[in-house]
């Protein structure tokens, strides 16, 4: 069961609940509030596993981007020592080297910069999830200690 499918259980329960007469008080399930919060104890822990998870995948991908740009660095320092011997030539083979270490770079940065925001998305939706969850656990936790008071 996913985060959101608990707590739309909880909502659903709180919802459906027995009103107190003459009060605001609701009149709800322990065994079944306490399962429900059990299971959103053990989803949320495999929701931070997989942020870790994508947290790691974007170093993956940063450290490949980085060995692709060395590698095209020194594919691009080799051919031009190979192009050394002419001046003219010499010359083209520095500009391509430059060229294509201006492109990897872009593309290192682009990955980088795609990784940085795919993590953010992660965690802003993880955020807002997390939120939710424990805003719908203080209402039940309100609820529970003004039923208690009231009692």
């Amino acid at each position: 069961m996913t985060i959101d499918e608990i707590l739309d259980e909880i909502e659903n329960m709180l919802v459906d609940s027995t009103r107190v007469p003459f009060t605001n008080k609701l009149v709800i399930e322990e065994d079944d509030l306490i399962r429900l919060l059990d299971e959103l104890r053990e989803v949320m822990p495999q929701e931070i596993k997989d942020a870790a998870k994508i947290v790691s995948e974007r170093q993956r991908i940063l450290e490949e981007a980085q060995k692709e740009a060395q590698n095209i660095v020194d594919q691009a320092k080799v051919y031009g020592t190979k192009l050394t011997d002419e001046n003219i030539i010499s010359k083209q083979a520095q500009e391509q080297a430059n060229e294509i270490v201006l492109q990897a770079r872009k593309a290192a940065r682009d990955l980088q910069n795609d990784a940085i925001t795919y993590a953010d998305d992660v965690f802003t939706h993880l955020e807002n999830n997390l939120k939710k969850a424990l805003e719908v656990v203080q209402q039940g936790h309100n609820n529970l200690q003004q039923n208690k008071q009231n009692q």
